[in-house]
């Protein structure tokens, strides 16, 4: 099984499995969420995420493409902010979540991994929060970024979180890497028994790295900002960038 197949298999797994909303939204001391507690989480970060995504492009409107919506706790919200939000994600089961939580100018696209299935410059802005980190290398998030700009409309923006740091050589090493590989494959393979997962592929990606594949796009105005959103103090680092114009 290819790595980014792995990594979709095992989120559609996760869908399927005992506390859904524990590991989209998983908080130290926290066991499991009401349905009433994750959707009012996710209200409450997404007034945090808009304060910067409003300063940084002003009013926000049209369509807005969102990258892993997962059970809708910020599709919910984007669909009460644009006209209309494209929602995507690899589980259906997480979909069906979402679409119960989300208002009716919302339309959701199973994928398989990094495919944007959108035509070009169809979209007014682009989002996403949580997801990327969990791809299984830095080409991944490579590809589904270059897909979502190629969807996005010269002037559109997007506010993309995407973790930063060099978790595994940085901190661990490489006796620690292959230790964080061990525990995810046994992971992984609970997960493949219909068993409780304990762990999932989280990417740590460098900085200058994520400089270097947004300014290689058709992207200008790219801003990166870290700030805490107040549900938690959790530090959030967003990249904010503008679609050229087909001219520049």
């Amino acid at each position: 099984m290819d790595e980014q197949h792995a990594a979709t298999q095992e989120w559609r797994q996760i869908a399927r499995g005992p506390r859904v909303l524990y590991h989209v939204l998983t908080w130290p001391g926290k066991d499991d969420w009401t349905e009433e507690e994750f959707y009012d989480v996710g209200r409450m970060d997404w007034e945090d995420f808009r304060s910067q995504w409003v300063h940084y492009a002003g009013d926000l409107h049209g369509t807005c493409l969102e990258i892993g919506c997962g059970a809708g706790r910020l599709t919910r919200q984007l669909s009460r902010e644009f006209d209309r939000v494209v929602a995507l994600d690899v589980s259906n089961d997480m979909i069906e979540r979402a679409r119960a939580a989300a208002g009716d100018n919302a339309e959701f696209h199973q994928v398989e991994g990094t495919h944007v299935p959108l035509p070009d410059a169809s979209v007014d802005a682009v989002f996403s929060v949580h997801v990327l980190q969990h791809l299984d290398d830095f080409g991944d998030v490579s590809t589904y970024v270059a897909g979502a700009v190629r969807a996005l409309r010269p002037g559109g923006t997007m506010m993309l979180h995407i973790a930063l740091g060099r978790l595994e050589q940085g901190l661990f090493g490489r006796h620690g890497k292959l230790r964080i590989e061990w525990r995810l494959w046994r992971s992984r393979r609970r997960l493949s028994r219909g068993r409780e997962h304990f762990a999932v592929r989280y990417r740590l990606y460098d900085l200058e790295a994520v400089q270097q594949m947004l300014e290689a796009l058709p992207l200008e105005r790219i801003e990166l900002r870290m700030f805490p959103v107040r549900s938690n103090g959790y530090q959030h680092t967003f990249w904010l960038a503008t679609r050229s114009s087909e001219n520049d």
